[in-house]
């Protein structure tokens, strides 16, 4: 998993330094805008998506306000695979719990790099911590028992037990087993990071980031049953951030909803989801 996150970073930071000659923007720069950008994330424990606000402060900095769900894994999950009758299901073998995240968070953004044309990019660093509520909810498996010829005689759905032997797992029972033992577990969370945004066109938005984040609760949080668990989960992340640029001037205001919106859409029309592809 560290290799791969290597590989993506080494793949952002050419573009991180590429502010080239390329063709001047020729369009009226937003100088008074919130943003508001949905992210999509692969974390070194999970995946995750979140929403953020960026609230204007002045040129260069911004007040953001983040909302993030995560599903979290333990770094000893190893999938496993069992077959009878026609199919083949696949489970995590000693797995107790599946473990998610909601995050909300407050922080800070500081554009250290603008960008000038349309081959460079606005490099920002941020900061952000908060409040994370994690939510655990148990794991059922479909337990099968063989009669003397090898036939299945019964199903039953139970909860993880070492003593039944691998083989008589069926799978994973249906993920709505369990959801009335749910468990809420809060703890606090800080987050950091860089973002590489690479839009053609205001008021678009389109941004590679990567970053590192922490999250601490009250006790071990048990996602397994036969490893040890902990309190403390920190990851890395990389991911692809896409929104828009909310005009807060004046003059924007005074405009109806749909200049507005006519606006917003003669900016993304013809314009690729990632222009520095081009040329490749």
């Amino acid at each position: 998993m560290k290799s791969l996150f290597h590989h993506i970073l080494l793949l952002m930071f050419p573009f991180a330094i590429a502010n080239g000659q390329g063709v001047m923007i020729d369009q009226p720069k937003m100088l008074f805008n919130d943003d508001q950008t949905i992210g999509v994330f692969l974390n070194s424990n999970g995946i995750g998506a979140d929403f953020r606000y960026a609230r204007y402060v002045d040129y260069r900095n911004d007040r953001i306000f983040e909302f993030s769900f995560d599903y979290v894994k333990h770094p000893k999950e190893y999938r496993s695979a069992v077959a009878y009758e026609i199919y083949t299901r696949r489970f995590v073998y000693g797995k107790e719990n599946l473990f998610w995240e909601f995050r909300g968070q407050v922080g800070n953004q500081h554009e250290i790099y603008q960008k000038y044309d349309f081959s460079s990019i606005s490099i920002r660093l941020f900061y952000s911590g908060g409040i994370s509520l994690g939510f655990q909810k148990p794991v059922y498996y479909e337990v099968v028992t063989f009669g003397p010829t090898g036939q299945i005689i019964a199903r039953d759905e139970k909860k993880f037990d070492p003593a039944i032997h691998l083989y008589n797992y069926g799978g994973n029972a249906s993920f709505t087993m369990g959801l009335d033992e749910l468990k809420v577990i809060p703890g606090i969370t800080v987050n950091t990071g860089v973002s590489f945004e690479y839009s053609e066109r205001e008021p678009m938005i389109h941004a590679l980031e990567a970053g590192i984040g922490a999250t601490l609760y009250p006790k071990d949080v048990r996602i397994m049953a036969i490893e040890e668990n902990n309190f403390f989960f920190f990851n890395l992340y990389v991911g692809y951030r896409f929104g828009s640029m909310i005009d807060i001037s004046e003059s924007a205001r005074a405009k109806s909803r749909k200049e507005r919106r006519q606006e917003r859409k003669d900016a993304t029309e013809g314009v690729p989801m990632v222009p520095f592809l081009q040329g490749l």
